[in-house]
């Protein structure tokens, strides 16, 4: 699996992503929460012979960044944590994470904070992952 960078407004982004984020069923995986994008956006994006196999944004606010959405084409846990991987480099990091993902992303250093009925919100501990 390749990794693709992709600022917020990059008009591969939204070739790449658009079809993705558009369909019903990715939206359903995303308890029906549409994907958004500004220039504040980081895209991480896993592919593979050249289709989208899932993709993380990075929403820099201030000093920290937050993952607020993502998507994993069936729920594949090797894909996820490349891309997670990819993102834990960045210092004052959290994360909304959907409960069924909680194991994958505390195993990448992801400390819960609170919960919610679906999602988790979580922070990540870079001392916990050295």
């Amino acid at each position: 699996m390749d990794i693709i960078k992709l600022n917020g407004l990059d008009t591969q982004l939204f070739h790449l992503i658009g079809p993705l984020a558009m369909n019903p069923k990715v939206l359903k995986a995303n308890n029906n929460y549409p994907f958004k994008t500004t220039e504040r956006f980081q895209w991480y994006i896993g592919m593979e012979n050249n289709e989208v196999i899932g993709f993380i944004p990075v929403e820099q606010k201030n000093n920290s960044y937050v993952i607020n959405n993502y998507y994993v084409h069936n729920d594949n846990q090797e894909v996820l944590a490349t891309l997670l991987e990819a993102i834990v480099t960045k210092k004052n990091l959290s994360a909304v994470v959907q409960s069924k993902h909680e194991a994958i992303f505390s195993s990448y250093g992801f400390q819960t904070e609170r919960r919610w009925t679906k999602y988790i919100k979580m922070i990540y501990d870079t001392k916990q992952h050295e």
